[in-house]
């Protein structure tokens, strides 16, 4: 996953009761607790599986050459993802996010406030849920450009905070306190893969 759990972290902790927190490495009441495991405890409904981060939708498997097929290439066509929201939400439904992390899978919806209601558990998403919506917002792809343009670097952490624009699969770095001021340009990298799934539409 490019974006880890601890870059969603170290986002979250730019609030300054976290700060706190990390200064003095004890909690003195106003830290949020621990990030519960997720699971699947009481079972999964009927169409629903169960999934790194819960109980998930499971989708209709895709046709294959050896699959006898009614419709028309029109109604196939139709099936496929065509906004930019449509295609983010789709790829959400593949990396089987749960129902409660499905709303966040829209350009409009998933911006810096989402991410803190995540990771502060006001949110019912769970926060390891971050790392796949963040490459799904991006459609795995790299967004340097746009976001030195965006002025993403243009923070104390510097072009550090670029590394969080380029989504490609393989792309893991290990993150460390310097990257939290990159939290502030959150909104900005999401506009740039908004701008790059606008271009992109079918």
């Amino acid at each position: 996953m490019q974006l880890t759990l601890a870059l969603i972290a170290l986002f979250a902790i730019a609030v300054p009761v976290s700060e706190a927190c990390f200064a003095a490495g004890v909690c003195g009441g106003g830290c949020p607790p621990p990030i519960p495991s997720v699971g699947c405890s009481g079972g999964c409904g009927r169409g629903y599986g169960c999934g790194q981060f819960g109980c998930y939708q499971v989708r209709a498997r895709a046709r294959t050459s050896k699959t006898l097929s009614i419709g028309s290439e029109e109604e196939e066509e139709a099936e496929k993802p065509q906004t930019p929201d449509e295609k983010f939400r789709a790829c959400c439904l593949d990396r089987k996010l749960p129902d409660n992390c499905l709303n966040k899978c829209s350009y409009t919806s998933f911006n810096r406030q989402a991410l803190q209601n995540m990771y502060f558990r006001t949110d019912s998403c769970p926060m390891q849920a971050a790392a796949d919506i963040q490459f799904c917002a991006a459609q795995g792809r790299d967004h340097t450009a746009c976001c030195a343009r965006n002025g993403v670097a243009a923070t104390l952490a510097g072009p550090k905070c670029l590394l969080f624009c380029d989504q490609r699969p393989g792309n893991v770095t290990q993150l460390d306190m310097s990257y939290m001021p990159c939290f502030d340009r959150f909104d900005s990298m999401t506009s740039c893969f908004l701008n790059d799934a606008n271009k992109n539409v079918a």
